[in-house]
């Protein structure tokens, strides 16, 4: 390896182009690399939606639901099925695998199975749609609204604004919600259309002959063709409401005579939305994959900019999220979080070292930071709080190397080494083990470049930097440091002179009587470790526990649930007293913007929370603060309105989270056949929820059961009065849903023309009963009560399946209490749940997802572990010695379990990979200081001496790698937010103690292995 130093050496100018261009490229690249608030994942899911509408849950399911289910199984990408048959509605969810990669192909077969099903399901069923684009993220949302303004004229306005939106180079879709359907509803009085013995039907078909655009011919006129086209195609609401309809004694009646003919919008309201209170069509704005979501920001405020000016007054155009403005925010922090780690990185070095030998190692730190940004612009890794995350935690281990290089070195020169030789044999005899080092430590972050899902993609680019920045850092100290030292470092040391000399501080002089000591006492202290080790991994039964940390945007959101027969009018009513408490200035003054999605939950603004499933009975609010801090002090005030001012329904609020489950919500799901038997169960779990006292937030997927009201058709009657099943359902479905007949044209707009009995007549339960049905074999009007009974029954209002099986799931929260702990409080009265054959009950959410986490990280420790043996035995060509560093790696359980529970931190996924970054860090301590050892013995020292002279000599660079790695993750703990806190103590703490004790740890075992018939010392 001394043939890389001394081209370094002797080709001078080269290497400080190499140096010039590392430093520029690298600020370069910083300012231009794509930078995004989080690494993208791909979301595998996808939704197949189909509707019928009026047909109950059970109807649903049986009908619907299972043959789309059947249908997706047959994919073998899909990994797991979840499907919610709620009336008239059915939406199955399937999921691919974590293996796949590309869903293009998943979902193209996915679209193949679900057409060639179509024709199998019910007549009358509307679907099934395929929506792969599931997933899209809404870096930006936008609102529109204006006060004076129908929402057919905003929807006008959003139009163009979204296709300006649309044509900028980084936009993939722009996708509008809250817009309402126009319609031209046609509401007729039953009692009144009876007495001229006129039957929706006639309407119907008055309607269809009428409004027809058919040519009606040309004719040749000399040399011209003349095209003839017929009137008759309903030109205005006035032509509707002049339609002629013939009775049967041959009178004409006009339809304005029958019906209320009005111009309006879907009614009940179809998902609308709300800013700050006020309808609006909200805009949700998608990047294109590996674009930079700042430079995105600044293009669609440009286009804002230009657009605002043109979209008619009185309306107004806000932003309601800007996720580029986050990121921005979010990386300068990471960024000022570097930058004072990187300073104080260098002036621990230069105390410890002197100013001289100090910039030299610290030079190692732009250097390496700027090659490892020039890696990741090749790698195709994007800043984001993970990259930049993974710097922060390298910095500690990359001034390691110039440390060992650097004073190896100068020990050369004091020796009286000639100053070349002295620079060349330093990478000889140490870059093969700081190689080593390197690669090992790598070796411990392989788990997450291997992991697959959601968790590998997100953390990968952790792997990815370290081992950039490791390799960046091996390569920078065999080079340019050497080359350095060279031109750098006075011509002429201070003579070392004796060795007892060299190390006659007082550090020195106490840690040699503390190595002494050790020795001396080999087993009682080797004891005393196990009892640390022992008593750590006790004491972390006390920390808490969770999955990922909490987002950390100034926002939180807000779930407002009505019974599930709730009407969609009565949540917006609901929505609007919430919406109006978080906007009084004087309670919340922190509020500053409100996003509230009634009926369904608008475009997906957070990678990890997926929308609400359309259901008229719930609402979902985004609440923007002033700061991030702000959402805890706001939050228990918007509980306690929900608690004390929401008697109709339920709600809560929550924080943005990174996993795939809210945070502390424990999920627990009932998988059996029957519905009353899980019902039967679930209230048991219930049970077992409300005896933890404190509890909140407790309730049931399939929400409450409803009234509905059956008619039941006696055939044979039915029959005799030429009436049809069909002819009664679409009867019914006529008179109170309403059926599109015909389409009123205007200009490029089409708008259904839509008929269905009055406001009054629909809102009694009783016309059922009186409810007409035109006979085929009479052509007159036949009661439903001549044929029919009619008798009320409860039923579910949905049914969840999962994986073909029907699913319920129970979940809740205590605000004092992770989920781990409050699953552990609930256990004796779960475990006293007897349940029948057929039936299960298990984890579900956070808890689920931890384990999953954890059983993928772990899946590939073995590859791992197997990885570092064989670089470890390569280098020392031994077994008892990489024993012996192996062995080392538990000793960082006991300052990382301490340091948790002292610091009440949370051991977390980020925590979890706290660890896997001390084992390399120890990792490398045992072999620079075993490999010490070996060359003292190789210069003819016995085994104490040698452990002795080495653990003194190798004590500063591993000390030293401790401090500054301690020290220059302070600022990641105090400013780097709770996402990073739990990861940031436990490699703070862990290799403080760690460190310290593997240089007392190491000494020992090998002596034990090496020296174990004499006593040391």
């Amino acid at each position: 390896m001394d043939k890389l130093t001394r081209f370094a050496i002797t080709n001078g100018r080269f290497t400080w182009l190499i140096v010039i261009s590392l430093l520029l490229g690298g600020i370069s690249v910083f300012f231009t690399q794509p930078r995004q608030e989080d690494p993208e994942m791909i979301i595998r899911g996808a939704q197949v939606t189909t509707q019928m509408p009026g047909l109950s849950p059970e109807k649903i399911e049986q009908l619907i639901t299972r043959p789309i289910e059947e249908a997706i199984k047959s994919i073998p990408e899909i990994k797991q099925i979840k499907s919610l048959s709620t009336t008239g509605l059915s939406i199955v969810s399937p999921e691919a695998a974590d293996q796949f990669t590309d869903m293009a192909p998943i979902w193209a077969k996915l679209r193949n199975k679900m057409k060639d099903l179509e024709a199998r399901l019910p007549q009358g069923s509307q679907g099934p749609n395929v929506n792969d684009d599931y997933g899209s993220v809404a870096v930006i949302t936008l609102a529109l609204t204006g006060e004076d303004f129908s929402n057919a004229e905003l929807h006008s306005a959003a139009r163009d604004v979204r296709d300006r939106l649309s044509s900028l180079s980084l936009v993939s879709k722009v996708d509008l919600y809250g817009v309402q359907g126009e319609r031209i509803w046609l509401e007729f009085d039953a009692a009144f259309m009876a007495q001229f013995g006129i039957h929706p039907s006639n309407v119907i078909d008055a309607l269809n002959k009428q409004n027809v655009v058919l040519p009606g011919g040309t004719v040749q006129a000399g040399d011209n063709n003349i095209v003839i086209e017929p009137s008759g195609d309903l030109r205005s609401i006035d032509d509707i409401r002049n339609l002629a309809i013939e009775t049967d004694n041959g009178q004409i009646v006009y339809l304005a005579d029958l019906a209320t003919v009005r111009r309006g919008y879907v009614d009940p309201p179809t998902a609308p939305s709300f800013f700050n209170g006020q309808p609006a069509i909200v805009f949700g704005v998608s990047m294109v994959t590996k674009s930079n979501v700042v430079e995105l920001g600044e293009q669609v405020k440009t286009e804002l900019a230009d657009l605002r000016p043109e979209i008619p007054l009185g309306m107004d155009l806000d932003i309601a999220i800007f996720q580029p403005d986050l990121v921005q925010a979010a990386v300068l922090n990471a960024t000022n979080n570097l930058l004072q780690t990187v300073l104080v990185v260098l002036l621990v070095v230069m105390i410890a070292l002197g100013w001289r030998t100090g910039l030299i190692v610290g030079a190692m730190v732009p250097l390496t930071m700027m090659a490892t940004l020039i890696g990741m612009s090749l790698w195709g890794i994007e800043l984001h709080r993970i990259s930049i995350a993974a710097i922060i935690v390298a910095l500690g281990l990359l001034v390691d190397n110039g440390v060992v290089v650097a004073e190896d070195i100068i020990k050369r020169l004091s020796d009286g080494t000639e100053r070349l030789e002295a620079c060349l044999a330093t990478p000889r005899s140490l870059a093969v083990p700081l190689l080593t080092s390197s690669l090992t430590t790598i070796a411990t972050f392989m788990p997450l470049v291997l992991i697959t899902g959601g968790s590998g993609e997100f953390l990968r680019s952790l792997g990815q930097v370290l081992a950039l920045a490791l390799m960046a850092s091996w390569l920078i100290s065999i080079t340019v440091t050497p080359a350095f030292c060279y031109w750098f470092l006075p011509k002429k040391q201070k003579a070392a002179g004796k060795k007892a000399d060299a190390y006659s501080a007082l550090p020195y002089r106490a840690y040699r009587s503390l190595l002494v000591g050790v020795l001396r006492f080999r087993i009682p202290f080797l004891v005393a470790v196990g009892a640390l080790l022992v008593s750590s991994v006790i004491v972390l039964g006390f920390v808490k526990k969770r999955s990922l940390g909490p987002g950390e945007r100034n926002q939180f959101t807000v779930y407002v649930d009505l019974p599930s027969e709730a009407t969609i009018e009565s949540t917006m009513a609901a929505t609007e007293r919430v919406v109006d408490f978080l906007q009084d200035s004087e309670l919340n003054p922190e509020v500053t913007e409100v996003l509230s999605y009634v009926g369904h939950g608008g475009p997906r603004f957070f990678l990890g929370l997926s929308p609400n499933d359309p259901q008229p009975n719930k609402a979902f609010l985004i609440v923007n603060t002033q700061l991030p801090a702000q959402i805890y002090d706001v939050m228990p005030r918007v509980d306690r309105f929900l608690g004390e001012r929401l008697p109709e329904g339920t709600g809560r609020t929550d924080i943005l989270f990174l996993g795939s489950a809210p945070l502390g919500t424990v999920k627990l799901k009932v998988t059996g056949p029957e519905i009353d038997e899980l019902r039967n169960i679930a209230d048991k779990v219930d049970t077992a929820f409300r005896s933890v006292t404190g509890v909140r937030s407790v309730r049931h997927d399939w929400e409450n059961s409803v009234l509905a009201f059956e008619v039941e058709i006696d055939q044979e009657r039915a029959r005799r009065a030429g009436v049809t099943s069909e002819a009664v359902a679409q009867s019914m479905s006529t008179y109170f849903d309403g059926a599109n007949v015909t389409q009123f044209r205007e200009g490029e707009l089409t708008i259904p023309v839509t008929i269905r009995a009055s406001a009054k007549d629909r809102a009694e339960l009783d016309t059922v009963r009186t409810l007409e049905v035109l006979s085929t074999k009479t052509g007159l009007p036949v009661p439903l009560l001549q044929f029919a009974s009619f008798k009320g029954k409860v039923e579910p209002s949905r049914i969840r399946r999962f994986n073909q099986e029907r699913a319920y799931t129970v979940m809740g929260k205590h605000p004092n209490m992770t989920a781990t702990e409050l699953y552990a409080n609930m256990l004796p009265l779960l475990d006293t749940i007897d349940l029948p054959p057929g039936y299960t009950l298990a984890e579900d959410g956070e808890i689920k997802d931890a384990k999953d986490s954890n059983a993928g990280l772990f899946e590939f420790a073995p590859h791992a572990l197997l990885t570092i043996l064989l670089l470890l035995v390569l280098q020392f060509n031994s077994f008892r010695r990489p024993l012996i560093i192996l062995m080392t790696i538990p000793l960082v359980l006991i300052g990382a379990n301490y340091g948790l529970y002292a610091f009440e931190g949370y051991f977390d996924f980020t925590a979890m990979l706290g660890l896997f970054s001390l084992a390399g860090i120890i990792i490398n301590n045992g072999i620079v200081l075993i490999d010490k050892i070996d060359e003292e013995r190789r210069g003819g020292s016995g085994v104490s001496t040698a452990l002795i002279e080495s653990c003194l000599a190798r004590a500063r660079p591993i000390i030293m790698t401790t401090v500054t790695t301690v020290v220059g993750l302070i600022p990641l703990a105090l400013f780097g937010g709770e996402f990073w806190y739990g990861l940031a103590i436990v490699i703070m703490c862990g290799i403080a103690v760690g460190s310290l004790l593997t240089l007392a740890f190491v000494p020992v075992m090998y002596s034990l292995l090496f020296d174990f018939r004499k006593r040391a010392v």
